[in-house]
């Protein structure tokens, strides 16, 4: 089997990339690969690994370093990968921790992100002992910057058996790991925000942890090139915004992005604002104008970028609360066809989704209570629509006792044209649509709560 992931529009050469393996006690039909450039204006690829009796395998060609992330539904695994890499993997999927094993030419790069990737698993059993500490800070950090040191010894010592640029991309993963660990840790010692730490709980802090607290929002612009670093900059500013510059600025929704700006040194300004300003159009973020953000595009320096920002604004137009939902033709467990008007006069939550993504599941978990309050009011439909195949879409609602009207894409995967009219480019996407066939809410919440609000306020409309 040959899979072809090729990117960027200059390409003159590619590799070939082998990745197989064995799992045992797994009774999937597929692993789900998702293949990421480090572009930022490329999107991630899934690609589906097709099982037979335990075994997976495939070739890929590449054209750089990507990474590969791979997953079963319930366990994740992965790393960056050049072209020449040979990576077997075996594992047991009721007991993935204590069994994974890589081997073969290439080994030592998912070696070493599945160990930074516990970094984040280690760090929960450290939260009380924290708490405990007369320093939280001093504790914690600690803790995480070993760990950061034995991972960059690994690092340095399979230096040899990868090319510069994957080396590069395995170091930004490693401090883009620490990064988020350090942030997300001051989070559940205080359940407070950056600055009301710094205002709030100074005889929890040393002068060093106030040191190293400033030290975060200090970014290394030698990653500028690092698409997962620049996206945990982006993902740290984003809330260090939202919860410490927004309650006191009236102007926030027009000078976010220029708030943003002024904190980021220069390499990595253009990367992460682009990301935020990626992130917003596609979340369809209310609070952001389509005027704002074309104005912010200005403080790319990347013309190619400014044009990929106008050219997602022209397209995410089509796609706002009021504006019509697209029509869609899709075929249900029974094998008839299903259109959005087959649902007029109903509010529809729909929800795209496939049977290797995990955040996909955690979703259905997290809303559960939500599809249960709804259950016997017949205004309110949850649709699903699966991009699997036919025979792993039935088992998957099946086995994962996935609630819902469930519908798929018919053997089309992503090329169906439901993907690209709902712009769904990453998993899960969700929509609420009321009675009239309008978005009433574009990405609505996964908290079950406020969910069920924003459904309960879109069968409101229904009766207007």
């Amino acid at each position: 089997m040959l899979l072809l992931i090729l990117f960027g529009a200059h390409i003159t050469y590619a590799g070939k990339v082998r990745i197989e393996g064995t799992v045992k006690n797994f009774s999937g039909e597929a692993l789900m690969c998702t293949v990421i450039d480090n572009g930022l204006s490329e999107k991630p690829v899934q690609v589906v690994i097709p099982m037979q009796g335990g075994n997976f395998g495939g070739d890929f060609e590449v054209a750089s370093t990507v990474l590969f992330s791979i997953s079963d539904g319930t366990n994740y695994f992965g790393g960056f990968v050049e072209a020449g890499d040979s990576i077997v993997i075996q594992y047991d999927y009721l007991d993935f921790e204590r069994s994974i094993v890589f081997q073969g030419r290439g080994k030592e790069k998912f070696e070493i992100m599945h160990a930074i990737g516990r970094i984040k698993i280690f760090l929960r059993s450290q939260v009380a002992p924290a708490r405990a500490n007369a320093y939280p800070v001093d504790y914690l950090f600690g803790k995480i910057d070993s760990l950061k040191s034995t991972a960059m010894d690994n690092i340095n010592r399979a230096a040899g058996k990868m090319n510069a640029e994957s080396h590069y991309q395995v170091v930004g993963f490693l401090n883009a790991s620490v990064l988020k660990a350090k942030i997300n840790s001051l989070v559940a010692i205080f359940g407070d925000s950056y600055d009301a730490i710094l205002k709030k709980h100074q005889e929890k802090l040393s002068l060093k942890s106030v040191s190293d607290m400033h030290k975060l929002l200090e970014f290394d612009d030698s990653f500028y090139r690092s698409k997962l670093y620049v996206s945990a900059v982006r993902d740290v500013m984003a809330i260090y915004l939202e919860e410490n510059v927004q309650p006191q600025a009236t102007d926030f929704s027009e000078r976010k992005y220029y708030y943003l700006s002024d904190r980021l040194p220069p390499k990595l300004r253009t990367p992460v604002l682009f990301m935020m300003l990626d992130q917003d159009i596609r979340s369809g973020n209310e609070t952001v104008s389509n005027s704002v953000i074309l104005s912010a595009s200005d403080l790319l320096s990347d013309s190619s970028l400014k044009q990929i920002v106008k050219d997602k604004i022209g397209g995410s137009a089509l796609i706002g609360v009021g504006h019509k939902a697209p029509e869609f033709s899709l075929q249900n467990l029974a094998g008839e066809k299903v259109s959005l008007a087959s649902f007029a006069g109903k509010t529809v939550y729909i929800d795209f989704w496939f049977a290797a993504c995990g955040p996909c599941h955690s979703l259905f978990k997290a809303i559960e209570p939500v599809k249960k309050h709804f259950e016997a009011d017949d205004r309110v439909v949850f649709l699903t629509v699966s991009i699997d195949d036919e025979k792993t879409w039935k088992k998957a609602i099946t086995r994962f006792g996935v609630k819902g009207y469930h519908v798929f894409t018919e053997n089309k995967f992503r090329d169906h044209p439901v993907i690209k009219s709902y712009q769904v480019g990453q998993y899960p996407t969700t929509y609420i649509i009321n009675s009239k066939g309008e978005f009433h809410s574009v990405r609505p919440s996964g908290n079950p709560e406020i969910l069920k609000q924003q459904i309960i306020e879109s069968v409101k409309t229904n009766t207007k």
